[in-house]
């Protein structure tokens, strides 16, 4: 596996820029004011053909970059237990508000596309956050990565909604990421106990399993006052902490060193 590259001058500036720009707002101020943080991921489905499955599910990198001392640790957001996944691969691109919904749950052909074609599923993000909140701003943000597709402020403005990049390299700044470790981990141990069964899920029933997770993160535990998705939200007071001292937001270690980054760095669970 290869090394992580440092971050370049240029992101480095972009990081910092973010950082003092958001630092100091408040847990409230990012509940309200993240609209939508969406982002896309490509989920596997495990082969219906049972040695494919159990190559699925038996597969496991075994070497790896680390810092002295470390060990491989399943919590850390790039652990890959698959390593190159069989199966049929189904895109993803979902988004979380800071008021708690998984709000957008949008299945495409491909997990990229061209600027042109996103332009035109632009306004189904407007739909999920109108959807998921009667009191949304007049123009709400939405928070996304720098894939080159997504880079089109105009179309968002077209939209009604107002864009915000998190800085490029940055995905321990992008509290969604931690959102699509935790899926990962969800499914992979419903897949396990698939193949103990023998069950085999159509790519429709895989569909509609990653969507009943991700709804059930939603809920709040018996006593709680905010639930997961509130909680990645508000844990971005923590913006400052994270980017100078390597303290995550979404679960990935945000010092400079090699995959996968440092579990000691790394959030098993949204912070609190």
């Amino acid at each position: 596996m290869p090394k992580k590259r440092p971050f370049t001058a240029k992101e480095l500036a972009e990081r910092k820029a973010f950082v003092e720009k958001y630092a100091r707002k408040s847990p409230q101020w990012w509940e309200e004011n993240m609209s939508l943080v969406f982002d896309g991921v490509t989920l596997t489905k495990p082969p219906q053909a049972l040695t494919g499955r159990q190559k699925h599910a038996a597969q496991s990198i075994t070497r790896m970059w680390m810092k002295k001392g470390e060990t491989l640790d399943s919590r850390v957001h790039t652990h890959n237990r698959y390593g190159m996944q069989f199966g049929d691969k189904v895109a993803l691109w979902g988004g979380f508000t800071g008021g708690g919904d998984f709000a957008l749950c949008m299945w495409t052909p491909k997990p990229k596309m061209k600027k042109e074609e996103w332009a035109a599923r632009i306004g189904k993000l407007k739909k999920a956050i109108d959807d998921a909140d009667d009191d949304a701003p007049a123009r709400p943000k939405v928070w996304h990565d720098n894939e080159r597709f997504l880079l089109n402020a105009p179309a968002y403005r077209r939209a009604g909604l107002s864009s915000v990049r998190f800085p490029p390299g940055s995905g321990d700044l992008n509290p969604i990421e931690t959102v699509w470790a935790r899926l990962r981990r969800d499914l992979a141990s419903r897949e396990h106990a698939d193949l103990k069964r023998g069950k085999v899920l159509s790519i429709a029933q895989f569909k509609a399993r990653a969507k009943q997770l991700l709804n059930s993160y939603a809920k709040r535990a018996p006593g709680a006052r905010w639930n997961y998705y509130q909680k990645l939200a508000r844990g971005m007071k923590a913006l400052r902490r994270a980017s100078l001292w390597g303290r995550p937001i979404g679960g990935v270690c945000v010092k400079q060193h090699d995959l996968p980054c440092c579990p000691t760095h790394s959030l098993a669970t949204a912070p609190s």
